[in-house]
């Protein structure tokens, strides 16, 4: 297997200059020199070793990306964009899927930081446990003290960039398209407590009701946990209401699925029926 010092040899220079070549030293290296070596690197087959320049730079070029349901579709397409953009700038994602299980993300972090990543990045919201909190604050003050990036694509409880929609305000703005197409009864599936993304989807479900003056009625929130299956569920308890809804939200595209299908089953005609 050809090493850098092969390389170093063919090119008729020395080995830290070479190294400096591959990694972009901000040493001086004339053109003449650097041309040599890249040309001996080709004439040669030469391939670095990640391994050994991440142990040169003190960066792997790697991502680590934790994802809380790897075969929900709006996760699946977060990952599809993140990795085509890494793959663009030569860095690597390393997919992390925790099953919503706050212990198994804790773990991946250490797991990550071990591996030195260069950057962890979150795929959705977090989750509103004080002992979580004080737990993922304290890995990533390890993490972030060797210069990892950190950055979550929803709102978290623990400090870090976040890259979110406003949840608050879409919610809101589907009860007003809802109100817009003449109901007033409308029934909301929410997600797992202790999200803040249920938080802030709750929230907007209810300041939608206010802006149209319609009341609260708690009857109408159904539980849900962000599944397929969860969607399927809460249209069995929707419909077993004293006063169904006569249009119904759900605060994710897989629930509301569920939704959709456990409706049909039941013989509820979409959208005649709700």
């Amino acid at each position: 297997m050809t090493t850098i010092v092969d390389v170093a040899k063919a090119a008729g220079v020395s080995i830290s200059t070479v190294s400096r070549v591959l990694n972009g030293s901000s040493h001086p290296v004339s053109q003449e020199t650097r041309e040599r070596v890249l040309q001996a690197m080709e004439a040669l087959n030469f391939s670095p070793s990640a391994l050994a320049r991440a142990m040169i730079t003190h960066h792997t070029r790697t991502i680590g990306m934790i994802v809380s349901d790897n075969q929900d579709p709006f996760f699946a397409a977060l990952v599809h964009g993140a990795e085509d953009v890494a793959r663009s700038l030569g860095y690597l994602v390393i997919i992390c899927n925790s099953d919503r299980r706050p212990d198994i993300e804790l773990k991946y972090i250490q797991t990550l930081n071990d591996y030195r990543v260069d950057g962890i990045l979150f795929s959705g919201g977090g989750l509103i446990d004080p002992d979580y909190v004080a737990e993922m604050s304290s890995l990533l003050a390890v993490v972030r003290r060797r210069q990892c990036a950190v950055v979550s694509l929803g709102r978290q409880a623990f400090p870090c960039v976040e890259i979110s929609s406003d949840n608050v305000r879409a919610t809101a703005d589907a009860v007003a398209h809802l109100v817009s197409l003449g109901h007033r009864r409308i029934g909301y599936v929410s997600g797992p407590e202790h999200i803040t993304t249920t938080a802030l989807r709750l929230e907007g479900y209810r300041l939608g009701l206010t802006e149209h003056n319609i009341p609260f009625d708690p009857e109408l929130v159904l539980p849900g946990d962000y599944t397929l299956e969860g969607g399927r569920a809460a249209a069995r308890l929707m419909l077993r209401l004293r006063r169904i809804p006569t249009a119904l939200l759900a605060s994710t595209d897989q629930m509301a699925a569920g939704c959709a299908v456990q409706l049909k089953a039941e013989g509820v005609r979409i959208p005649d029926d709700i």
